[in-house]
C-alpha cells in the first residue's frame, strides 16, 4: 500500500533542466540578436525564464519569464542597443520560480554597469550570502548567482571598467572553487566567462565572422559563419574585447568531475560537450542496455524525445525494431507545475499520442533516458496498455538516480527518487504498472565514459537527511 510521504510536485518524471549561458561582441550592428539566437538553441537548458543585457559603456536589461521567443519578443527588446552582452535561459535550481529571480542580473555599482549570467550551483554560497547579511549586506534575490557577483564585488572595491580578468578569477577561485559555474559577466566594453576548476559544466568560446562569442554548448554558435570554436578547459576562461578574445587561466585545473547528466539528458543531441559527441554518446549507451538485455520484444518504443538516441542503439544492437510508436504532440507547450494529480496526468496525456496500430497485441520495449519520480512513466505505461499493448517493458539508459545533486542538477530530495525509495527493479516495475524495468548499470556507465574525470554522485546511494526509512511504503505522485 502507498502512503502519502512520496512528494514528487513536477508534470515530467523528468530531472530539471540546467541553465544556458550566451554572450560576447558583435563586430557590426547590435548583439541583441545574435544573442537571442543563441538562446533559442539552448532553450532545452531551461524553459522557466530568458533574459538579455546588452549595452557598451551602459547596458538595457530585459528578462522575463516564459521560452526565448516570448520572454524576448522583438518589442521587449526593441530598446536594447550594443554590442557586447549577455543572455541566460533559466530553470530554477537555488532560487525558485519567480521572475525577480530570473537572470542576467545587472547592477550599477560605482556609476558603471555589469551583468551575470550563470549556469551551474554553488552550494557554499549560502553561507557566503549570511556572513554579507550579517555584515548589512541586501540581497534582491534567492540565487547564488547574486552571491557571486557580490562577492566579485566586495572583493574588487573598484568600478567595473577597472576589474581585471584576473582580479575577478582569484575572487571566483578563492571561495568558490568547489562549485559549479559556467559564468559569463557583461562589463563595460569587454565581456569575461569563466569555468569553474573542476569542470562540471560545459563553455565554449566562437572566433565568427560576425564577432567573438561564450556559450554553454557548441550547437548555440549555428547559424553564424564560424571560424574557430573552442572548448573552455576547468579553471580557465575567457576575455572578449573589440580587438578579439584571449583564453587564460584563473586558477589552478582541480581534479576533474565532469556531469555525466549533460551526456545523458541535459545537452541538445546535436552538441559536443566534453570532447564527445552527445547523440552519439546516447546511441552507445542504448547499444550497451540491449548487450546486457534478454527480453524478447517485439517493438522498440522511444519516449520522445528524450529516449530517442538510446532507442535507437538498443534496436541496432538487439534487432528488435524500432518504431515512433509515441508521437509527442508539439503544439502543447512544457507543463509546469500543476496543482492537481488529476491536472498533472492529464497534461501527459495531452502530450503524448499513441500510434494504435503499432501498439496493438505488441509487446513493447519502452526506452528513456532515466527515471526520476515515477508519474510520467506510469501514465505512459497505462496508456500503452490501454492502447492494446500485451506487454510493457521498460528500459533505462542510465543507472537507477538514488542521490540529490549539489551542482546544478534539480533533485530536492531522496523522496522525490523513485529509485531511492523501491531500490529494486522489480519493485519499481510494479510501482509503475511495467512487466519489467531494467537500469544501465553503474558499471556499464563508467566504462563508456571512464572511471575517473566524471561526477557519478547521483547514481551512488549515500545517507543523507531527507532519506526516510520508511521510504518502502511511499505515494507514487511523480
Amino acid at each position: 500500500m502507498l502512503t502519502e510521504d512520496f512528494h514528487p510536485d513536477t508534470t515530467l518524471d523528468k530531472l530539471g533542466e540546467e541553465c544556458g549561458i550566451f554572450g560576447g561582441f558583435a563586430r557590426s550592428g547590435n548583439v541583441k540578436e545574435i544573442i537571442r539566437k543563441g538562446l533559442f538553441k539552448l532553450q532545452h537548458r531551461g524553459q522557466e525564464s530568458a533574459g538579455i543585457s546588452c549595452g557598451e559603456e551602459t547596458q538595457t536589461l530585459v528578462k522575463a519569464k516564459g521560452l526565448v521567443m516570448q520572454a524576448l519578443e522583438d518589442s521587449a527588446i526593441e530598446k536594447a542597443e550594443g554590442r557586447f552582452g549577455v543572455g541566460h535561459v533559466r530553470y530554477s535550481t537555488q532560487g525558485g520560480s519567480s521572475a525577480v529571480n530570473a537572470q542576467p542580473y545587472l547592477i550599477r555599482y560605482m556609476n558603471e554597469h555589469v551583468a551575470i549570467a550563470h549556469n551551474g550551483n554553488v552550494e557554499k554560497a549560502m553561507k557566503i550570502r549570511e556572513k554579507f547579511e550579517k555584515i548589512g549586506e541586501v540581497f534582491i534575490t534567492n540565487s547564488d548567482s547574486e552571491v557571486l557577483l557580490k562577492r566579485i564585488v566586495f572583493g574588487l572595491k573598484k568600478p567595473p571598467s577597472q576589474w581585471t580578468f584576473e582580479e575577478i578569477g582569484t575572487c571566483l577561485g578563492d571561495d568558490f572553487s568547489n562549485g559549479a559555474f559556467s559564468l559569463a559577466l557583461a562589463l563595460p566594453k569587454r565581456v569575461v566567462a569563466y569555468r569553474d576548476p573542476v569542470g562540471y559544466r560545459p563553455l565554449f568560446v566562437c572566433e565568427a565572422k560576425e564577432g567573438c562569442f561564450i556559450a554553454s554548448e557548441d550547437i548555440a554558435f549555428t547559424g553564424l559563419n564560424i571560424e574557430k570554436v573552442i572548448e573552455i578547459m576547468p579553471g580557465e576562461g575567457v576575455e572578449i574585447t573589440e580587438n578579439g578574445y584571449c583564453i587564460k587561466r584563473f586558477y589552478g585545473q582541480k581534479k576533474e568531475c565532469k556531469c555525466v547528466f549533460e551526456h545523458i539528458y541535459f545537452s541538445h543531441p546535436a552538441s559536443n560537450i566534453f570532447g564527445r559527441n552527445v547523440y552519439m554518446t546516447r546511441v552507445e549507451l542504448g547499444k550497451t542496455l540491449a548487450e546486457t538485455d534478454s527480453i524478447d520484444a517485439d517493438i522498440v518504443v522511444p519516449v520522445v524525445d528524450s529516449g530517442i538516441a538510446a532507442a535507437i542503439g538498443y534496436a541496432q544492437k538487439s534487432g528488435i525494431p524500432f518504431h515512433t510508436g509515441l508521437i509527442r504532440n508539439h503544439w502543447v507547450g512544457r507543463s509546469f507545475i500543476s496543482p492537481t494529480q488529476e491536472t498533472r496526468v492529464n497534461k501527459v496525456r495531452e502530450k503524448l499520442l499513441i500510434v494504435r496500430p503499432l501498439i496493438e497485441g505488441k509487446k513493447v520495449l519502452l526506452i528513456d533516458d532515466s527515471l526520476v519520480r515515477g508519474t510520467t512513466s506510469k501514465e505512459i505505461v497505462t496508456m500503452l496498455k490501454k492502447a492494446g499493448a500485451k506487454e510493457v517493458h521498460f528500459r533505462l539508459s542510465s543507472p537507477m538516480l538514488l542521490n540529490t545533486c549539489l551542482w546544478g542538477v534539480d533533485i530536492p530530495t531522496t523522496q522525490e527518487l523513485i529509485a531511492a525509495v523501491y531500490k529494486e527493479e522489480k519493485e519499481i516495475a510494479k510501482a509503475i504498472g511495467a512487466d519489467s524495468v531494467k537500469y544501465l548499470t553503474l558499471q556499464s556507465l563508467k566504462d563508456t565514459f571512464g572511471q575517473t574525470g566524471w561526477c557519478y554522485r547521483c547514481f551512488e546511494a549515500q545517507k543523507t537527511k531527507d532519506e526516510n526509512p520508511q521510504s518502502k511504503t511511499l505515494a507514487l505522485t511523480k
